[in-house]
């Protein structure tokens, strides 16, 4: 066999080599797909924000049946500040959810109030699919986010009227099939931030 042959047949089984591995599936570490859909951060943040600042009715008050959706807020302390966090969490489904993805804002007004570029906060970066389903493990889904809230002196003391809402889109199914939920809830706050909402009104 001449030496040009032999090299074009390593070429040819290369070729094939490198073509089976961009094929195959590259699962997380329990097995999960990839995501393939087209969901970004790009694409939540337009959503959200178009959607609250043209069509806020759109976010549903009524709390979604297919799954349980709660929503929390806390003050953590800190030596030199303040920090404000906001957890959501998706569990007891009710039917199989493929593919979840949670995003969430809050009441535009709190830029005022937080050392932040902007509110959003999603789990659209995950590059395999996390599935839920009833008796299925994982049991539940949460997303959270915490904000570095600024000097009390600079924030306007209406903010304990608006730091419990949240503007929230859960969405799940396959690719051609997809629900997306858009709620509006108020985060359970913790006795610890109750009392220090209190005070904050208090001092102002």
């Amino acid at each position: 066999m001449s030496k040009l042959l032999r090299n074009g047949m390593h070429f040819i089984v290369l070729a094939i080599l490198l073509g089976a591995c961009n094929v195959l599936p590259n699962p997380g570490p329990k097995g999960e797909p990839r995501r393939t859909d087209d969901y970004t951060l790009n694409t939540e943040r337009r959503d959200l924000t178009q959607r609250l600042l043209k069509n806020s009715a759109s976010f549903q008050e009524r709390l979604p049946d297919d799954y349980s959706l709660t929503a929390t807020v806390r003050v953590h302390h800190e030596s030199d500040t303040d920090r404000i966090i906001y957890e959501i969490s998706v569990k007891e489904a009710r039917v199989p959810m493929v593919n979840v993805i949670q995003s969430f804002t809050l009441d535009p007004s709190l830029i005022n109030g937080i050392n932040a570029t902007e509110l959003l906060n999603s789990n659209v970066g995950n590059t395999h699919e996390i599935t839920l389903g009833p008796g299925k493990e994982p049991l539940g889904l949460s997303l959270f986010r915490d904000y570095v809230l600024k000097p009390k002196a600079e924030i306007h003391s209406n903010i304990i009227n608006t730091y419990q809402d949240m503007y929230i889109k859960i969405s799940y199914g396959p690719y051609d099939q997809r629900t997306e939920d858009y709620v509006h809830v108020k985060a359970e706050p913790t006795p610890e931030t109750i009392e220090y909402m209190k005070t904050w009104n208090a001092d102002q």
